[in-house]
């Protein structure tokens, strides 16, 4: 971090729905298509330049169906110039056979756990396994569809399991490191300014130009306003949306996820950071970018039963 407060623009990702909690924690959050649609439309208005989608089935309960993403990223990509990100997280309670679809769809971005948690979901413990194993999985199938990842670092220990990653040289910067803060997890660090700060001084032990690493700062619940608050001051770039937040203050429920990309849009202007655009976002993070109105181009054969 320089010395001097930066004014560059920021990126702003909206996570439109996640995998943990359903509509009995916010009846507004978005969880059928035709709602994803329309809260990540309208969250891009607001300033949000990546889209961070799951999806659900019927009854709410998470899927990987790659049928459902493929809509889900056909409409968003023909209804904006997000750059479109699919989880490869879904849920804890799905297996790597079926988190692996999204990668096979051949998004711009995806995201990509980085450890071992255990979720706790409405009082159960659930193991959430991304072994290394898995994760070189993962690493060899985005390669090998220029699809670019962003590593989900949810403690210093999964920094130095990225660091084991990139010294593999499977992929290529530049590199997306998202800071994930708070979440309902034994093994995920509390999102305080400590944790942050410690975080962001780990990166720099990673085997990568600096200059060649972009961070990003999620925190969860009523962590995420100081904590984006205080990445944004410091130069980084940062996440909001439904999946990791449904108050939009104390007692007072979020009405849509551009509510939150609206108040994020604000406090960076009062740090003369406005928001990137998707192109200036695109050239930032390398991606590969796609044609207006379009899906990406696919850089290997999608699944059976799936059309570009």
């Amino acid at each position: 971090m320089s010395r001097f407060p930066s004014t560059d623009p920021v990126v702003i990702t909206c996570a439109l729905t996640g995998g943990i909690h359903g509509k009995e924690a916010n009846p507004n959050l978005p969880e059928q298509p035709d709602e994803i649609v329309e809260q990540g439309v309208a969250a891009w208005r607001a300033g949000a330049s990546i889209l961070h989608v799951h999806a659900r089935n019927p009854d709410g309960t998470n899927t990987m169906d790659p049928g459902v993403y493929q809509e889900l990223h056909r409409r968003l990509c023909a209804e904006t110039d997000a750059v479109v990100q699919l989880t490869t997280g879904g849920s804890p309670r799905l297996a790597v056979e079926e988190r692996l679809n999204t990668v096979l769809l051949s998004p711009e971005m995806c995201s990509l756990n980085m450890g071992l948690l255990n979720f706790f979901i409405r009082g159960e413990q659930v193991f959430f396994a991304n072994h290394r194993s898995d994760i070189e999985r993962f690493a060899h199938e985005i390669a090998a569809r220029d699809v670019r990842p962003e590593f989900e670092v949810y403690n210093s220990a999964m920094l130095e399991e990225l660091g084991h990653l990139l010294s593999l040289e499977i992929l290529h910067p530049p590199y997306v490191v998202n800071l994930v803060l708070h979440t309902p997890t034994q093994g995920g660090q509390r999102g305080t300014p400590a944790n942050l700060h410690d975080l962001v001084s780990r990166v720099s032990d990673l085997p990568a130009d600096p200059a060649e690493v972009a961070l990003n700062v999620t925190s969860m619940g009523a962590t995420q306003l100081p904590m984006t608050t205080i990445a944004l001051a410091m130069g980084l770039n940062v996440r909001v949306g439904m999946e990791d937040n449904v108050l939009y203050r104390r007692g007072e429920p979020v009405t849509d996820n551009a509510q939150l990309v609206h108040r994020t849009v604000r406090i960076a202007a009062e740090l003369d950071r406005r928001p990137a655009s998707p192109e200036e976002t695109r050239a930032r993070l390398g991606l590969r970018g796609r044609e207006a109105g379009r899906l990406p181009e696919a850089r290997e054969p999608l699944p059976p039963g799936i059309s570009a």
